[in-house]
């Protein structure tokens, strides 16, 4: 009994251990299958050519301004030359701006003026109408008193 149990028992281990490796055959079969797929799409290269024309156009665009700064005459000036630029810009605002306030007072001045000379005319129509007043009045006391004198 012992040896036909050793032997039955040595034959399930046999098939067990059997049974396990086509497990693992199955499995590795399984994993070399799916190999190749899995390396075509690690080994799948991108393309990056809608990206670098994006890329391409933009640098474009910046290579054109960068180019229209650098030959924008301003930097081809000294700093001197930029001092004496932004001295004679300065003193030109400055003289247009004294000019507009000359103008100003030019105007100011006239409006002074032509208001002094509404002023004085009223006053001038106040001392005449005060004169012919005056002389109405005397005019009618000299008649008075030499309609008296005549009676």
């Amino acid at each position: 009994m012992t040896s036909d149990d050793g032997s039955e028992r040595g034959e399930s281990d046999a098939a067990l251990a059997f049974a396990a490796l086509q497990a693992q055959v199955a499995s590795l079969r399984q994993a070399v299958e799916a190999l190749p797929a899995i390396v075509e799409g690690a080994t799948r290269v991108t393309d990056y050519t809608p990206t670098l024309g994006a890329v391409v156009k933009v640098l474009t665009q910046v290579e054109a301004r960068i180019v229209a700064i650098q030959d924008h005459p301003a930097m081809k000036m000294t700093p001197e030359q930029h001092g004496r630029a932004m001295g004679r810009a300065g003193a030109e605002a400055f003289a247009e701006a004294a000019r507009v306030m000359r103008d100003e007072a030019d105007a100011l001045k006239r409006e002074r003026m032509h208001l002094a000379g509404i002023v004085d005319g009223a006053v001038t129509r106040q001392v005449q109408r005060r004169r012919q007043l005056w002389f109405g009045v005397s005019g009618l006391v000299a008649g008075s008193i030499v309609v008296l004198l005549i009676k």
